[in-house]
């Protein structure tokens, strides 16, 4: 989810970018990576750099529609309650 959330933000970012900002290790992020990838919500490819080639990951349309949906649902169940005294204090929708 974290990686999503950075992708959705960031569009594109470098792999040792990811990682650092994660706190992963590089196998952990790596592992996620493909797994995401064959959901098809985000590509790995290389970018040609001045340092060279470098690993970038990279939100896919199917990612950032996916993503959206995520966050619309997530949305939807946290609401406010009529009942609550409070109006700031989300309430979870019951069922």
């Amino acid at each position: 989810m974290r990686i999503m959330a950075l992708l959705f933000r960031n569009r594109s970012a470098a792999f040792v970018w990811v990682r650092e900002t994660l706190g992963m290790t590089d196998g952990n992020l790596y592992q996620h990576a493909v797994q995401l990838e064959k959901a098809g919500f985000v590509r790995r490819h290389f970018a040609f750099t001045a340092r060279g080639f470098q690993l970038r990951i990279s939100i896919t349309s199917e990612g950032d529609a996916a993503f959206r949906a995520y966050l619309a649902a997530l949305k939807d169940y946290l609401v406010l309650d009529p009942a609550s005294t409070n109006e700031r204090t989300p309430r979870l929708r019951a069922g």
